[in-house]
């Protein structure tokens, strides 16, 4: 076991979670790197985990219990920010495990490359094989390619979890609550805070993938990951120009994909208030004959569709076969 460095702040969002939250804590409690603060935060949960935590915290003197009233997973996370005292956080879903020489490893490359955050690569945990994400080496990017890879679901993506990153990133930003894909809605302003990101590509993070976790089945709450897309497309035009056409063509597809899948659940949607929702963020998206004329034909044909009705368009798109 090895002390090196500053302390790392670990917050752990727990909530009906008993059948995964000694496996997840565990794996954090047994790192190699041992200057740890572990905060577990106990969001009203109503099985046996409040007790669990409460088991550890007698056992190992780095680890800290928040007992609250259940708010969500953004709610939780946010009460560990406020607590932390490390000058390095990391994020891991109570459901999760990650492998013990995690926190050493990326610390090192924090410390020695002298980064603002570290990305690991991510491992799906599927009941009958494992699944590794990336298949590339390690580097550095500056903070536009991380904003690139991000937007193109790269080694640098919106979750929370798979990150090592500077308290100062993050010291005067909170999860928006009440939203579902809340990391949509936070990590794109944390990457525009760096200078630089080091993505480490051993799969250090292991991703459990269970049908019951939040989101595992499509609903209207989803909409709000296109509401995060909607004001990500915005700051992308205001301080990424030269990414703004693409991640444009992105949203498109997001709220067509969005409208099929509203299509394909009509019980979802009764009043009709998502389908609304996505017309209209359609309706504001302008296109110059400039830009179209950089897209495929299919993505022009996608255009022009979209923009007579939505509703026309994935319709037709459905009977063509395609998602998107």
């Amino acid at each position: 076991m090895r002390l090196l460095g500053d302390k790392i702040s670990v917050i752990v969002p727990i909530y009906k979670v008993e059948d995964y939250l000694h496996r997840c804590v565990d794996s954090i409690i047994n790192q190699t790197y041992t200057n740890l603060e572990i905060i577990l935060v106990d969001d009203g949960s109503p099985d046996n985990c409040p007790m669990i935590c409460d088991e550890y915290a007698k056992k190992d003197s780095r680890i800290r219990v928040v007992h609250k009233k259940n708010g969500g997973l953004s709610d939780a996370r946010n009460a560990g920010i406020d607590i932390a005292t490390g000058e390095y956080i990391m994020f891991i879903d109570s459901d999760d495990f990650v492998d013990i020489e995690m926190m050493e490893s990326m610390m090192k490359n924090m410390i020695d490359n002298n980064v603002d955050m570290v990305v690991c690569n991510i491992k799906y945990v599927y009941e009958d094989r494992e699944v590794v994400k990336y298949n590339q080496v390690d580097r550095i990017l500056d903070k536009y390619e991380s904003m690139e890879e991000y937007l193109k679901d790269g080694v640098v993506q919106a979750v929370a979890w798979n990150k090592l990153y500077k308290k100062s990133l993050i010291n005067d930003m909170r999860y928006k609550v009440g939203k579902t894909n809340e990391d949509e809605f936070f990590t794109y302003k944390v990457v525009d805070k760096t200078a630089k990101i080091y993505y480490n590509s051993r799969p250090f993070y292991n991703y459990i993938q269970r049908d019951s976790s939040i989101m595992g089945k499509y609903t209207i709450k989803r909409l709000d990951g296109v509401e995060a897309s909607y004001e990500r497309l915005n700051f992308i035009k205001e301080k990424y120009p030269s990414l703004y056409l693409n991640e444009k063509k992105t949203f498109l597809n997001l709220c067509i994909y969005s409208y099929m899948m509203i299509l394909r659940n009509k019980n979802i949607d009764r009043d009709n208030k998502g389908k609304n929702i996505l017309s209209n963020y359609v309706k504001e998206l302008n296109f110059t004959s400039d830009e179209i004329k950089q897209y495929s034909l299919k993505d022009r044909i996608k255009v022009f569709m979209s923009k007579k009705s939505l509703n026309y368009c994935c319709k037709v798109l459905s009977i063509l076969g395609s998602p998107q």
